[in-house]
């Protein structure tokens, strides 16, 4: 019993080291990234309505080659309010982005007044104001849905900080002030990655990745300690004969 308890132990050691191995990546790079400062940035910024008791806690603007603001609120991380998953999934995060941070865009186009984010289970919404009122491509028409006709209100809606534009109860405004992003935070909060890579695809090929790694390192470990078993077996018995 206790030698099937070690050997239990020491596969999942070796599942868990060659999954964080092959997980981890340096996200540390410049690419993609465009000078940040525009004078419609603060025109335009999204007014955010969050959690009282999980605001993010400052907001960045980058341009883009289209013409677009994308603003990128910043949360210390993400929690399902499970203990254990949550830490697990902060190991994760540090892994792939080099910090438990939470990084959420809203993107605006000022030249043709639309607005885009992730929204429940991750789709994409896109929405055009006008006078006022947000028409969302597929969906229904929301009056009074920005400030000073510029200003669209975004609500948090999910636990990972995913988007609406639907009044939610129980929001607070956030306050921030948008800041141009620097070379050295679009490094830091791994931009590009996030981006261009998804977490939990990259997760899944880790940890299939480990679990063949492993399966293949340790069946011919096994293979070679029986064979080394097997020669030294012969070798006696041909000491024995002689």
């Amino acid at each position: 019993m206790k030698r099937k308890l070690l050997l239990i132990l020491w596969v999942l050691a070796n599942i868990f080291v060659i999954f964080s191995l092959s997980l981890y990546q340096s996200g540390y790079t410049l690419k993609g990234y465009v000078p940040a400062y525009g004078k419609d940035a603060l025109k335009y910024a999204p007014v955010l309505y969050a959690n009282p008791d999980d605001r993010p806690v400052k907001v960045l603007y980058e341009l883009d080659r289209h013409g677009g603001i994308s603003y990128y609120y910043v949360w210390p991380t993400e929690s399902t309010g499970k203990p254990l998953i949550d830490r697990f999934y902060d190991y994760v995060r540090r892994l792939f982005y080099g910090s438990s941070a939470d990084v959420e865009p809203v993107t605006v186009y000022p030249k043709n007044q639309t607005i885009t984010f992730e929204s429940y289970s991750h789709r994409r919404v896109w929405a055009k104001f006008v006078d006022g009122t947000c028409y969302v491509v597929g969906g229904e028409a929301i009056e009074n849905c920005t400030v000073n006709g510029t200003h669209v209100k975004v609500y948090v809606v999910t636990w990972n900080h995913l988007f609406s534009l639907l009044p939610q109860s129980g929001l607070v405004r956030v306050n921030l002030t948008p800041e141009p992003m620097s070379p050295w935070e679009y490094a830091h909060y791994s931009i590009f990655r996030r981006a261009n890579e998804s977490i939990r695809e990259a997760a899944i090929r880790s940890l299939f990745l480990a679990v063949v790694v492993t399966a293949v390192l340790n069946l011919a470990g096994y293979y070679l300690l029986i064979k080394r078993e097997l020669w030294r077996k012969i070798r006696n018995e041909l000491k024995r004969e002689s």
